[in-house]
């Protein structure tokens, strides 16, 4: 155990160039296989999982992100292989990623302890809508017709260390920079448990931390688990300046809410208002729906209560 926890911290401190421009989600919990190739197949089951954020309702041109994906264990679930799409819209800009995931899952001890080491490679479609754009100098050099449409490729990696009611999780899901689409790496660190209060109730705590060159930001939850059917919890999110070392006052509330109907199908809704904008005279609530659907039903023994996971 030792040896697995300074691993991670060794690779986290490691030094990379980042900007804060990824998608989030609050069901991150619920969704690693975006952010993190090691997921796909640690479930022990195949499974796909969509989410729709809608971002800043009200606002003309607000953030709105879409994602499906797709992962199944193979090979007596020592690997697991993953697909996933996300696309993204704020105001005249569309981007379209395609990912492929293939994890590799190495079990440590007989407690079912395991490390999966996860490679992502795919490519982002970038598209600017400069019909919605009016400049005011005529042929503004800012807006070259040669980026107006782009496929750009890109590979990642990351590493999950899980047991039956705990995870830890590091990633960089883009490696490759681009300066003409401002695409730099981002870092993230995942960190959950589910904990049993008693036969009836469980709560599910959780950490995403995601860090660039300048900024740091991170989404921590609770989730109340009732009879393994419903849930409701809270997050909250912050950014800091990790030049100035102070939170940039950009806090943000989330309500998570959700039902799981029998063993294979699992729906959540969030609704969030960044504090920072609400007494500003903004509608800027957030929402967003997820969904899970299993292929078949939960493996007992394996990953306790994968669709919490």
């Amino acid at each position: 155990m030792r040896q697995v926890f300074l691993f991670f911290g060794l690779l986290f401190c490691v030094s990379f160039s980042f900007a804060q421009q990824d998608s989030s989600f609050s069901h991150y919990m619920f969704n690693q296989q975006i952010i993190n190739p090691a997921y796909a197949g640690a479930r022990g089951l195949t499974s796909f999982t969509s989410i729709v954020r809608s971002q800043w309702s009200g606002i003309e041109g607000a953030p709105l992100t879409q994602t499906l994906s797709f992962n199944t264990p193979i090979t007596s679930k020592k690997l697991g292989f993953g697909l996933s799409v996300l696309n993204d819209k704020i105001g005249p800009i569309s981007t379209t990623s395609f990912d492929i995931d293939l994890a590799y899952h190495l079990r440590l001890n007989r407690k079912d302890h395991r490390l999966s080491i996860g490679l992502k490679a795919g490519a982002l479609g970038y598209l600017l809508d400069s019909d919605k754009i009016n400049t005011s100098i005529s042929g503004d050099p800012s807006f070259e017709s040669d980026l107006d449409r782009k496929l750009i490729p890109n590979i990642g990696f990351g590493l999950y260390y899980y047991t039956q009611n705990f995870y830890l999780g590091f990633a960089v899901p883009k490696l490759i920079e681009s300066k003409s689409f401002e695409i730099e790496r981002h870092a993230y660190f995942l960190v959950g448990g589910l904990f049993n209060i008693n036969k009836n109730f469980m709560l599910k705590p959780s950490l995403m931390y995601k860090q660039t060159k300048s900024i740091a930001a991170f989404d921590a939850s609770v989730l109340g688990i009732v009879n393994e059917l419903f849930w409701v919890g809270i997050q909250v999110r912050n950014v800091v300046d990790t030049i100035n070392f102070k939170p940039a006052n950009n806090l943000g509330t989330t309500a998570l809410f959700g039902l799981s109907l029998g063993d294979r199908f699992s729906v959540g809704y969030s609704y969030g208002i960044p504090s920072s904008m609400t007494n500003k005279g903004f509608n800027t609530s957030t929402h967003e729906l997820m969904l899970r659907f299993d292929l078949s039903a939960r493996v007992k023994g394996y990953l306790r209560s994968p669709r919490f996971f």
